[in-house]
């Protein structure tokens, strides 16, 4: 059996065909509309709304008392599930605004979650203790690489800033998701008045005297989860232990959820209290004047109490080699450490708080105030996900992502026969003899760019008889656009057909369509440095990705030999963005790199802005430059932003996206005639939101902020490949005001510019810029002429 519960852990069709029929019914359901306002709660680890779920939703009611709030509960993951769970249960799954977890949930996890639907996890621990979920890779009980779970949360909520990251890494995802909102059933230990009501009604369930003392031993399980929980009941002296404490003390014996009561397990213990039947720990740590635990995450809640704990831990070396933890232990121990069972009574009698428990509650549940439930159900669970329309074409139609929305099978129907369509064309295209040739291909902008100019320079230099042909041409709008679009593509199979080396700088079809020669080398430099947003197959299935039906009949990003990234730290994220083996991507910055960094042609680009645009001439100039979105939209009162920054002695010139337009009136300066990274030249400072400009203004050491008024909101439906608040070069913002001020004060540096530039940004050879010298271009004709001679 175990063998078996491993295999359909580690196969991803295994788990989904265990749940082909809910799969299939979530399917039919999900084309139905979201319910506004239903919240759908589950759980195969309680029995009704108890814990962080009863604090949701009687929150959540109180918020919206139109909310319709669901829960649908398991006992446990052994407990079957009824029978009108298969028709329910997919139901509302894909008709619910935001589903609710709160623990491990299989049947969940092999769904892709519509657009529409918040998956929001709001984990039954707080802290961050003993590794769980995919922190666990490769210990004992740890995922498999098969595994789908948690990996399709939409969000997560944690109980502090610090370990944002830890979670991200236990569930697969990225950190933007996880917030840090506090955990609900933390709330009650704000209000004095209900830890003292909850305290009495222990006391009184329990036969307990106000003037004894209370130790409450809680300690978490042993085993890889619910299917295989143990305890070892022999490791406490029972008998000694209640002796040991005398007739002060009341010992509370509660074990894990996962773990059989004690009065179960060992009968013939006496004179402890079994409290292990009551659900929530809650009001037990309430009543506890000392704790009592080895590995469990209670340490985190109990700590907001002020109260001592004890730390109870002889198999603490194997425990740690088999489960590990986010930290070193002892950054968890605040009071007493204990080896020895006979040691234990003493520890309890003689403990007291320690000042280390004030460092460790800021370190691990600094966002629980008592409003953990607001928050959460105000920015989570009442708050519909945003979805954006977008273009139902394949790839290569528009600019926008694709995303098929109802007639799936039209679409693609019109996929399957536009790649049978360009096959039929290139098969015989093919016959023709490869010469010495490269093309360049780019559908990215309406001239050829910089980065192309640049490297056919470089390729011409390195060998003058190779063949370097560019087809740049944006895929316009209407019927007739695409039509012309398509006489364009007879050009590009020809030409593809005809040579040995391939470049694009975006998603090209005839790239990843097409079944190419053996000798012919697909070389893709993508358009933008670093690694900020996701893109390509990363995003897949997401608010801001195609369709994943569509990308697979177009085969997106299918076929590249070789791909380009800017820096070491950047393959990875590359890799995956592309759906290729790491060992393709190699490191070499685009040619716009060496245009940057060149001092002669620096000055002479600056010498031609401020000719065209005289007035920015002794002024300390600052570049906004807004991210493109679906929708043209810039979120900032672009006026306001100038007149803002005008009063602290700063111009401002706004660059807006090629594909976006905006006229914001005559005292917005737009600086016409010049791109973005050519208005670096003449920059003191830059400004942006969610743009890759950050990566060009970093490498010519322009100091960077960044005005976000919608972050949370773009985080939720964008995810990025390194953490967007804590590894940027400047400060985030929210208001143009903040803006205004950390401008004045001057807190971003050239400095922080640079040391960003030299993690993302890796010159070959790394030698100081030289006028004339192209490193980057170099490196990549070298790469070509590499694959020409192969």
């Amino acid at each position: 059996m175990r063998r078996l519960r491993r295999l359909l852990r580690g196969s991803a069709f295994l788990q989904r065909w265990r749940f082909a029929p809910y799969i299939l019914m979530y399917r039919l359901w999900a084309r139905r509309p979201v319910v506004a306002g239903r919240i759908l709660f589950l759980s195969d680890a309680r029995a009704d709304f108890s814990g962080n779920f009863a604090s949701l939703r009687d929150e959540a009611v109180r918020q919206d008392p139109a909310a319709e709030v669901i829960g649908i509960f398991k006992p446990a993951l052994r407990a079957r599930r009824p029978l009108r769970d298969m028709w329910r249960l997919p139901r509302l799954m894909a008709t619910a605004q935001t589903i609710v977890l709160d623990d491990f949930y299989p049947l969940v996890y092999p769904l892709r979650i519509r657009p529409e639907t918040r998956l929001v996890q709001v984990w039954h621990a707080a802290g961050a203790f003993k590794r769980v979920g995919w922190s666990r890779a490769g210990l004992p009980g740890g995922p498999l690489p098969g595994s789908l779970a948690h990996r399709n949360y939409t969000d997560a909520t944690v109980s502090s800033e610090a370990i944002r990251p830890d979670y991200a890494e236990a569930y697969g995802i990225d950190v933007s998701r996880v917030h840090a909102l506090g955990v609900p059933r933390t709330d009650v230990f704000f209000d004095e008045a209900r830890v003292a009501a909850a305290a009495r009604a222990v006391r009184e369930r329990h036969g307990i005297p106000a003037d004894r003392k209370i130790a409450l031993f809680a300690p978490t399980f042993r085993g890889d989860g619910q299917l295989s929980a143990t305890f070892d009941t022999d490791s406490v002296p029972w008998a000694d232990l209640v002796r040991d404490l005398g007739d002060d003390w009341v010992l509370l014996v509660k074990m894990h959820p996962f773990v059989a009561p004690l009065d179960v397990l060992r009968p013939d213990v006496s004179g402890v209290v079994d409290v292990t039947r009551d659900r929530e720990l809650t009001e037990l740590m309430m009543a506890a004047d000392v704790l009592v635990t080895d590995y469990s995450s209670a340490i985190f809640e109990f700590a907001l109490l002020d109260r001592p704990i004890v730390f109870f831990c002889p198999d603490l070396a194997d425990y740690a080699a088999s489960r590990d933890f986010y930290r070193p232990f002892a950054d968890y121990v605040t009071g007493p450490l204990v080896a020895e069972g006979g040691d234990l009574a003493g520890a309890i009698r003689s403990a007291r708080t320690s000042e280390a428990a004030t460092a460790f509650r800021q370190e691990f549940m600094s966002a629980c105030d008592g409003r953990s439930s607001e928050r959460i159900v105000r920015e989570l669970l009442l708050r519909p996900r945003a979805v954006v329309e977008r273009a139902a074409v394949a790839p290569g139609g528009t600019p926008e992502p694709t995303r098929a929305e109802g007639r799936i099978g039209i679409r693609l129907a019109v996929a399957w026969l536009a790649r049978t369509s360009l096959a039929l064309v290139y098969a015989p295209l093919k016959l023709l003899p490869a010469g010495h040739k490269v093309v360049m291909i780019s559908r990215e902008h309406p001239t050829i760019p910089d980065d192309f100019v640049d490297l056919r320079a470089a390729i011409e230099r390195l060998d003058p008889r190779v063949r370097v042909v560019t087809l740049v041409r944006m895929v316009p709008p209407g019927l007739f656009g695409k039509v012309g679009y398509a006489v364009h593509m007879l050009a590009q199979l020809y030409h593809v057909a005809t040579a040995r080396v391939l470049v694009v700088d975006t998603y090209a079809i005839v790239a990843s369509v097409l079944r190419h020669k053996s000798d012919l080398t697909v070389i893709q430099i993508w358009h933008a440095l670093g690694a900020f947003k996701k893109f390509g197959i990363s995003i897949l299935g997401q608010e801001e990705g195609r369709d994943e039906r569509i990308a697979r009949a177009m085969r997106m990003h299918e076929g590249y030999d070789i791909v380009l990234t800017s820096a070491e730290d950047c393959r990875p994220a590359y890799a995956e963005a592309f759906g290729t083996e790491l060992s393709r991507v190699r490191v070499a910055p685009l040619p716009r790199v060496d245009r940057l960094r060149d001092p002669a042609r620096r000055e002479a680009t600056r010498s031609r802005i401020l000719a065209a645009h005289p007035h920015l001439r002794g002024r300390h100039v600052a570049v906004f430059a807004p991210t493109f979105r679906l929708d043209g939209s810039v979120t900032v009162d672009v006026p306001a932003l100038t007149a803002a920054l005008e009063a602290v002695g700063v111009h401002t010139v706004v660059k807006l996206h090629p594909l976006m337009h905006g006229a914001f009136g005559a005292d917005v300066d737009t600086a016409d005639g010049f791109s973005t990274q050519e208005m670096l030249t003449v920059a003191d400072l830059f400004i942006t939101d969610y743009s890759s400009a950050l990566y060009e203004a970093a490498v010519v050491d322009v100091p960077s902020y960044f005005l976000t008024p919608d972050l949370d909101d773009y985080l939720a439906s964008r995810d990025f490949y390194l953490d967007y608040r804590h590894d940027l070069p400047g400060p985030i913002v929210r208001t143009v005001g903040e803006l205004a001020a950390a401008v004045a004060a001057d807190t971003a540096t050239p400095a922080d510019a640079a040391a960003f530039a030299t993690r993302w940004v890796q010159v070959p050879g790394d030698e100081a810029p030289m006028p004339g010298a192209t490193p980057c271009a170099d490196e990549i004709a070298r790469i070509v002429a590499t694959a020409l001679a192969d």
